[in-house]
């Protein structure tokens, strides 16, 4: 069996050539540049250095997170659409996972990235015999509750550690329990991308290929996070919706008629950020068979720059995942840096221009991902 391992979940992009569990060729990269930019390029390199194409790799796996939001939505997207258009199955496994494989020795793992602010994501894994086994399901917690909870739940048992949060919290972890062990080699702290290929065979030959692979989020993005504290709900746009909009505090973009023909197509489909029952951002997608376009994006003056587009644009990408949307076009006029911004660090890639396409003076680039 042929595998292509990719990770994307951490500040490292690595991606990794297996046969028949051995390692062919890897390649890791960290140098700070965005997963979007490095993550294609790094594919087509270690193909080309291995001397394979794409329809001669037998199986797909993928870093499904915690970790990154952006980074793991690059890899999961890349994998699912290498999946779909060449058929080739594809696997996801959990960050804490892949980490756990990097632990040879039998007994208690605990796999533990750092989450800022003494937080951290946390799953217990049992090895024996060479069979890691999930003991606890991955899980975001204080790293106070979390070595608590170890504490309580297995008194007797000698506990290793591997992951990046070992040394951040080190000493509380040393202190927390004689039985606590933790790594020296630095190398643990990050997913050993031939161990994240390795657990991906193993689940493949037990359960197959994931139906529905999607990202692990077990904690919702910060910029949500705050949004929610202000009370602000994404939900469906309605036509009553626009009898208390004014497009004045928007900005130009369509007119109102428009718009609601737009919300009464069978083709479309709107969502609507709402502060307080009042509508301050909205964005919505024409959608065409397996394609869809990304008509409108707009956020009220007012509430600009609190991560409502943001919100709004991860709602619509987990949308056209959910309809089985396999590409996703729009346009952004090269001046609107903040837009282009966002779509790239969503994974967007330009792929053409319309010249003077805005008052005829500004170019239209056209972005898909």
């Amino acid at each position: 069996m042929r595998v292509l391992s990719i990770e994307t979940s951490s500040k490292i992009c690595s991606v990794a050539i297996l046969e028949d569990r051995n390692l062919v060729k890897k390649i890791e990269l960290n140098n700070g540049l965005t997963h979007s930019e490095t993550l294609m390029p790094l594919i087509e390199q270690i193909l080309e250095e291995t001397k394979l194409t794409l329809s001669q790799i037998d199986l797909l796996v993928c870093d499904i997170g915690p970790g990154s939001f952006t980074g793991i939505r690059i890899g999961v997207a890349t994998v699912k659409a290498f999946s779909d258009s060449l058929d080739i199955p594809a696997v996801g496994i959990s960050s804490l996972e892949g980490l756990a494989y990097s632990i040879k020795t039998n007994g208690i793992i605990c796999s533990m990235i750092d989450c800022k602010n003494d937080n951290c994501y946390y799953a217990i894994y049992q090895l024996e015999n060479g069979q890691y086994t999930l003991l606890e399901t991955p899980k975001a917690d204080s790293v106070e509750n979390c070595l608590t909870f170890l504490n309580y739940k297995y008194t007797n048992s000698t506990i290793t550690f591997v992951g990046d949060a070992c040394e951040v919290y080190r000493d509380k972890i040393e202190t927390a329990s004689s039985k606590f062990i933790l790594s020296n080699d630095k190398k643990l702290d990050n997913i050993d991308i031939y161990a994240l290929g390795i657990a991906g065979i193993n689940k493949y030959t037990q359960f197959g290929e994931d139906k529905n692979l999607l990202p692990l989020y077990l904690k919702k993005p910060q910029a949500q996070r705050q949004l929610e504290e202000k009370n602000i709900v994404i939900e469906n746009m309605k036509i009553s919706d626009l009898e208390n909009l004014k497009i004045s505090d928007f900005d130009d973009f369509w007119n109102v008629d428009i718009l609601k023909d737009e919300l009464t197509s069978d083709t479309s489909q709107f969502i609507c950020a709402k502060y307080e029952n009042k509508i301050v951002g909205f964005a919505g997608i024409k959608i065409i068979l397996d394609e869809a376009d990304l008509m409108n994006i707009a956020v009220k003056k007012d509430y600009r720059r609190q991560g409502i587009a943001t919100l709004l644009l991860n709602h619509i990408l987990t949308i056209c995942q959910e309809k089985g949307i396999k590409t996703i076009h729009l346009e952004v006029n090269e001046e609107n840096f903040s837009a282009i911004s966002l779509y790239q660090k969503l994974g967007f890639k330009e792929c053409g221009r319309r010249k003077q396409y805005y008052d005829n003076k500004y170019d239209a680039i056209l972005m898909k991902k």
